[in-house]
């Protein structure tokens, strides 16, 4: 026997603004009439047949066990906000195939979809969402007829349903509206980041009515194939998964199906709200629609009885109790109770030093978006190993987030790798090992793992600390072996072992790089040429190796095929033109790398090496006078712009802030 209930409890309805400046004033403050107003939705039945006709006096509701006055009793006619969970989750332990046919999983679905839209009416609204390895919104909350194709499913394949449960009773609920989510699931839980007592105390507070259906039938069927794959194939190690998921299980094993504890759990939530778990009967197997039919049932039947609370303290958990005392022969179904929890005051928000000084000024900029503030303080500390040390002390500052202090500890780095000290260079690089295997996500690479190495890599890189940077850049790329800018940082790092004649004008070098170093070099380098996102840059950087070891013609080809590109980067575009301009004058050609010259100035006018450079080809042309007003105008000019140059042996270090913005925005 079926029936259905659900409390809505509104901002200005259970608790008003009024009332919460009382509160803070009074502890025993009670609920008062008037103010607070709850609604419970209740449905009563006699065998199978729906009561109805019944008004307010035919009630009793008890709010912890004090009999309270229904101010109304209303047919309930509300439009419903139905949300339906589906199970996309296949067998954990690896079938010999592949997943379950994407198609027939799709078809299924949409029928199922299908039957539960024919129920509805048009101003009712439905949403999909599917339990898989992440919370997976197929469609949003939108009405029935807005309805289009199923969109292309997504199957990892491992099975988020707390998490999903979560999310799902989490929906804001119209206050015009009555929220209902169906969950169907095979009751196996293996990813989730909150557990079964997490949904219950949610569902305490949801305003959801919330039903769970049980696939028995699917889950044994999963089981049989995995004794069946072990005793008779000898697949008994997973074939799919190069772990095993740890399993949070909601029902037991054929042929009775226990709630086990977390079933239980879930159980309660559902229940609280005033749905159920519904599991197998005397051989009938509950289903999604049949569940639905009979809740929708209820809707159409049930009532809203709406009372303020009076006689009990407003604070903590309140049972709600209803019954029709006239007979003993009616179920009455309703949510049964709510929790008002006292609002905590936000504390008072600390002023942000303008150059942070203390771990705990980082954090509280940190944590306020104050990135700004941060590097600046970062780039005064004077003991970065102390920061380091109370750092790792103080442990997580965001429990719940784990990516954002995995974030945050590459900006507590970089005073300690750009310090002299060999120690604190040590403890960063231990701090970036250790949150190296934080950031590994168990089901392989994400785009925040990219992100957070690639942050790492232009730092190390600005060091200009190869033996230290290369450990690292292994690492990024056993991860991700095809992303250009880490093939990129292979080559820069590589090359910065031999820097040779560091300077803009080599030919007075007389050290050359080991055959070896030099093809190591030239392979890495292509490598990254043949890349689009990495090709220019890899070209320019190629051709000033090349030009560092005399091979002019050589690097004037590479150069010109950086040209063909055309880049929009203007650093590179700035660097080639500079570069061109020195591998001609080693030809001999002066005139146009005068040309060449001209043209890097033209992109930075007030960049120093490109009108030193020119300069220096002025004289060499004999036009003194000219070359002595640049050398004025370079040795006066208070506007000069931040000069290309000055970062070319940081590899990608110039672009290491702007890492740092993309990797904040994924760590919130």
């Amino acid at each position: 026997m079926t029936a259905l209930a659900r409390l809505v409890v509104l901002a200005t309805l259970l608790v008003s603004t009024a009332f919460l400046r009382a509160l803070a004033q009074s502890p025993q403050q009670t609920f008062r009439t008037g103010t607070d107003v709850v609604l419970v939705d209740v449905s009563v039945r006699d065998g199978g047949r729906a009561v109805t006709g019944l008004r307010a006096a035919d009630f009793e509701l008890r709010d912890n066990n004090v009999v309270q006055r229904l101010e109304s009793v209303e047919a309930m006619s509300l439009p419903i906000d139905l949300t339906l969970v589906a199970d996309l989750s296949s067998n954990r332990h690896g079938q010999w195939g592949s997943d379950p046919l994407l198609s027939k999983v799709t078809a299924d679905i949409q029928a199922e979809v299908g039957q539960v839209t024919k129920v509805l009416r048009p101003n009712d609204r439905i949403r999909l969402l599917a339990i898989d390895t992440r919370v997976q919104q197929v469609w949003p909350m939108q009405p029935v007829s807005s309805l289009g194709a199923m969109p292309r499913l997504q199957i990892n394949g491992m099975a988020a349903v707390y998490d999903t449960l979560g999310a799902a009773l989490l929906h804001p609920v119209d206050p015009s509206r009555r929220h209902v989510v169906i969950a169907r699931t095979k009751g196996v839980d293996t990813i989730s980041s909150i557990d079964a007592e997490a949904v219950k105390a949610i569902a305490e507070r949801s305003g959801a009515l919330l039903h769970v259906v049980a696939m028995e039938t699917a889950a044994d069927s999963e089981g049989e194939l995995r004794g069946f794959q072990c005793a008779l194939m000898g697949y008994c190690w997973p074939t799919r998964r190069f772990w095993i998921p740890f399993e949070r299980r909601l029902f037991g094993n054929p042929p009775v199906h226990p709630l086990l504890r977390d079933g239980q759990a879930v159980a309660l939530g559902a229940q609280v709200t005033g749905g159920a778990l519904h599991q197998t009967s005397m051989l009938s197997e509950p289903t999604l629609i049949g569940t639905f039919r009979k809740t929708f049932e209820d809707f159409r039947n049930g009532y809203v009885l709406r009372y303020s609370p009076q006689g009990v303290d407003r604070r903590g958990w309140h049972t709600i109790d209803v019954r029709v005392p006239r007979s003993r022969s009616y179920e009455v179904r309703s949510r049964r109770g709510y929790l008002v929890e006292t609002p905590v005051p936000s504390p008072a928000l600390t002023a942000i030093p303008e150059v942070p000084n203390t771990l705990t000024e980082f954090t509280t900029a940190y944590e306020r978006g104050a990135y700004q503030q941060v590097v600046l303080g970062l780039r005064q500390v004077k003991d970065a190993v102390r920061l380091l040390s109370e750092f790792e002390d103080a442990g997580n500052p965001w429990p719940a987030t784990p990516r954002r202090e995995a974030a945050f500890a590459l900006e507590l780095v970089e005073p300690a790798l750009f310090a002299e000290s060999a120690p604190a260079r040590q403890a960063a690089n231990d701090l970036l090992d250790r949150f190296a295997r934080f950031v590994r996500h168990p089901l392989g690479p994400d785009i925040f793992e990219r992100y957070w190495h690639f942050a790492v890599l232009t730092l190390l890189e600005g060091t200009v600390r190869p033996s230290a940077t290369e450990a690292f850049v292994g690492r990024a790329l056993a991860r991700f072996p095809d992303e250009p800018r880490f093939i990129l940082s292979r080559a820069i790092v590589t090359d910065q072992r031999w820097r040779g004649s560091a300077s803009l004008s080599p030919a007075g070098a007389t050290e050359m790089p080991a055959p070896e170093h030099s093809e190591a070099v030239r392979t890495q380098y292509e490598a990254a040429m043949a890349l689009a996102p990495t090709s220019v840059e890899a070209r320019l950087r190629y051709a000033w190796f090349l030009h560092r070891v005399r091979r002019q013609e050589e690097a004037l080809k590479h150069l010109a095929a950086a040209a063909a590109e055309q880049t929009a980067d203007l650093t590179q575009r700035y660097l080639g033109q500079l570069f061109l301009g020195h591998v001609l004058s080693a030809l001999n050609r002066h005139d146009e790398a005068l040309t060449a010259y001209r043209g890097a100035v033209t992109l930075l006018p007030t960049a120093q090496s490109g009108r030193v450079a020119m300069m220096n080809a002025l004289l060499m042309q004999g036009e003194q006078a000219t070359a002595e007003r640049l050398a004025e105008e370079i040795q006066t000019d208070s506007n000069a712009a931040l000069d290309p140059w000055w970062m070319y042996w940081q590899g990608q270090y110039r672009v290491h802030q702007q890492a740092m913005a993309r990797l904040r925005e994924l760590s919130r």
